[in-house]
């Protein structure tokens, strides 16, 4: 490779200097916001966003090098509302502890007749539970829990409010978890151990003092 002229290498001192001004820019209006949609956080933001990929292609063109940086296409902002919202997502743990290991293998040797994909390997658990939820939808897997020698322990239920635009053009799947966010909880409902009766949290309601309780459900 060539040696970079001074020209081009003061274009990447420019373009360096002129990152590191907008990452204290964006700091500096991170810590002055007036609320989470302050406007100056999201103008300095793409500022920054605008710097950091003129450094990049900079510093790429004369030195052939690359920077750890993901520049985003826009700003990350959601229109989703807890109280108002146009869609949801629905978040579900069970956790389960194998009581009977026999009893998985056996049910998953018992479907082994044309229902498992024949390439998974069901003489092992790790196989037996893929080829279980290959077939049954976890809702069955959880209803046949003792026949499966699964014991139930906790779960939880996390409905959140979701941007419906984001939900058409987001390819979540690597990371499906990711927008769990608090702030977007609609409701939720918890199953703790062997209790019968599940709770279910309504944060659009913590603010009503008023209400200790709505239908039986209990109120944060």
């Amino acid at each position: 490779m060539s040696e970079p002229t001074a020209s081009s290498a003061a274009d990447v001192r420019t373009a360096a200097d002129a990152l590191k001004a907008a990452i204290d820019a964006h700091l500096a209006a991170v810590e002055t916001r007036s609320d989470a949609a302050d406007p100056a956080v999201r103008t300095a933001f793409l500022a920054m966003a605008t710097a950091a990929e003129a450094y990049d292609d900079a510093l790429y063109d004369t030195y052939n090098e690359v920077t750890p940086f993901e520049i985003p296409s826009q700003y990350p902002e959601s229109d989703a509302d807890p109280d108002n919202p146009e869609a949801i997502s629905v978040l579900i743990r069970r956790d389960y502890q194998l009581e009977h290991p026999g009893r998985l293998l056996s049910a998953a040797r018992g479907l082994a007749a044309g229902a498992v994909d024949p390439e998974v390997d069901i003489s092992t658990v790790a196989g037996s539970v893929a080829a279980l939820f290959d077939v049954f939808d976890p809702d069955e897997i959880h209803n046949r829990a003792d026949e499966l020698g699964l014991l139930p322990g906790d779960a939880t239920t996390w409905v959140l409010a979701a941007d419906p635009d984001a939900l058409a053009e987001e390819q979540w799947f690597e990371d499906p978890f990711s927008d769990a966010d608090p702030e977007r909880v609609v409701c939720r409902f918890d199953l703790i151990g062997d209790e019968d009766e599940e709770e279910g949290y309504f944060d659009t309601f913590a603010e009503d003092e008023s209400e200790d309780e709505i239908d039986g459900i209990e109120v944060v």
